[in-house]
């Protein structure tokens, strides 16, 4: 699990620098009213591979501080 936890740009950037073929897939809150997220801001928190090779990233976005 070399990605998980990284911004998703950086493991983007870094993906691309190796050339290794890979997808993004988003996960988001069930309820889009009740959490507060910032969509500007996403991290990788899965990362798994499927066929061929091709690397999967699940991407989410950050938490907000409730204040």
């Amino acid at each position: 699990m070399k990605y998980a936890g990284w911004l998703l740009a950086d493991a983007v950037f870094d993906l691309q620098k190796q050339k290794i073929k890979f997808v993004v897939d988003y996960t988001i809150p069930p309820d889009n009213g009740y959490f507060k997220v910032d969509a500007d801001i996403l991290y990788v928190v899965r990362e798994r591979y499927i066929g061929k090779g091709i690397l999967q990233l699940i991407a989410a976005a950050k938490m907000r501080k409730e204040v």
